[in-house]
């Protein structure tokens, strides 16, 4: 049997490790793109170090899945509300980086995709942070994947440590963990969807969904995860 192979863009970032160390149980051959070597030493994981303001000279290997999670990192508030200087560098990332590489993997010869976008991702929002993700969603499905899955998470959990006596996030990742342990449960019904979801959860649940893949353009919210 042929082993399947995949790259995941933003590997050693929160979400990406996290793909990263449910997908290399599966046996598969595994490109990791990001700006550095990830943690993981293993003969079937192979790592692409970019300068991805170089990423128009970037040639791909040939895969046959291709994992989108950057993400120009905000603080929570900034998703609300974003300032001016902090729109420049989130669209590179989020947008021109991400959809670059999924060009690039179309070309050679990817015919599957996971793209990690936002709940409320919308093209017509007044938030520019949803409107860039919506933005994306449009531009991804236009391309000739036959399996495009999208996911579209709330707040992603699991950043602290409850284990650790000196585990020191940031105050708005503190605030935003508290907040949802409160508030998750009263989000019901239509409402559910903005539930916060455990990282390690939802990568678990993209890795699965690739192996078990549906054709055609797939759309996940919390209730799916």
């Amino acid at each position: 049997m042929i082993k399947k192979t995949s790259l995941i863009a933003g590997s050693t970032g929160f979400l990406g490790s996290k793909i990263l160390n449910h997908l290399y149980k599966e046996d598969q051959k595994i490109y990791c793109l990001s700006r550095r070597k990830n943690e993981i030493n293993s003969i079937n994981i192979e790592d692409i170090i970019i300068d991805f303001d170089a990423i128009n000279n970037l040639s791909l290997p040939k895969i046959d899945h291709v994992y989108l999670c950057l993400g120009h990192e905000l603080r929570a508030w900034e998703l609300m509300s974003m300032p001016d200087r902090e729109k420049g560098p989130f669209y590179k990332v989020d947008y021109e980086y991400t959809l670059s590489i999924a060009k690039k993997a179309e070309e050679v010869g990817a015919t599957s995709i996971s793209l990690v976008s936002a709940v409320g991702a919308n093209q017509n929002s007044k938030s520019f942070y949803l409107k860039t993700k919506g933005d994306l969603e449009e531009e991804i499905k236009k391309l000739r994947f036959k399996t495009i899955n999208i996911f579209q998470p709330g707040h992603l959990a699991g950043r602290i440590n409850w284990q650790r006596k000196k585990s020191e996030p940031r105050l708005d990742v503190f605030a935003f963990e508290i907040g949802s342990l409160f508030f998750d449960p009263f989000l019901v019904s239509g409402l559910q969807k903005f539930r916060s979801i455990n990282a390690d959860k939802l990568a678990n649940f993209i890795v699965k969904s690739t192996i078990n893949e549906s054709l055609g353009i797939n759309q996940f919210q919390y209730s799916d995860f």
